[in-house]
């Protein structure tokens, strides 16, 4: 199966404080894009399966200028071993914060890329 993403993404190392359907949770940041964050967690922390929930997510990484914060809806639950890589995409974002992102996609995130998924 091929991948398909809109932007490119990078390693991160940090945290993801994640508000969704009234909880709050915290996660370690699995890759982050332009477009969206993924977060690897274990399989019962979400609960059922919540594709489509919005919530706002705060991105917390001493790689980055200073914490990211945006709107997200969950778009992908993929397995990956134990656990479940959760993609989400960023549904608001200020300039501010994308330009955040964008720099440090300039910058340093060119060494943080993970390989291509094989075809």
């Amino acid at each position: 199966m091929r991948e398909r993403r809109r932007s490119r993404r990078a390693f991160l190392k940090g945290r993801v404080h994640l508000t969704l359907g009234g909880k709050n949770y915290e996660f370690p940041l699995a890759d982050i894009s332009v477009s969206g964050v993924g977060v690897m967690l274990d399989v019962a922390v979400l609960g059922a399966k919540p594709s489509g929930a919005v919530g706002i997510c705060r991105i917390e990484s001493p790689e980055l200028a200073s914490p990211v914060e945006a709107f997200v809806s969950v778009m992908r639950i993929r397995r990956v071993g134990p656990q479940f890589l959760v993609g989400l995409r960023f549904e608001s974002i200020s300039d501010e914060q994308l330009h955040i992102l964008q720099t440090y996609e300039a910058g340093g995130a060119a060494a943080h890329r993970p390989p291509p998924m094989p075809a």
